[in-house]
């Protein structure tokens, strides 16, 4: 791991700077789990049995599942940025 160095009157605008950037992901990744929600909903399978329908090929390329697909892959994306930051020692 790489350490970084940062001066002593610049830490608080780098936690504000980290602050804000957690939060715009706590608001997209609660979008994109609504919009999950929907989707499970509508398709009646949660979004763990879509991927592995999707990535064995059994639900076919039709556009809808492009969606679903695009909405689980952000949130998965959003997840992994926003654990990243909460692990930031600061």
């Amino acid at each position: 791991m790489m350490a970084i160095k940062i001066k002593e009157e610049a830490i608080s605008i780098v936690k504000s700077g980290l602050a804000i950037e957690e939060n715009i992901l706590k608001i997209s990744l609660d979008e994109y789990k609504k919009d999950l929600e929907t989707f499970e909903r509508e398709y009646k399978m949660s979004s763990d049995i879509f991927i592995q329908k999707f990535e064995s090929g059994d639900l076919g390329d039709d556009a809808k599942w492009f969606d679903f697909l695009f909405t689980y892959r952000a949130y998965e994306h959003v997840r992994k940025k926003l654990k990243l930051i909460e692990e930031i020692p600061i």
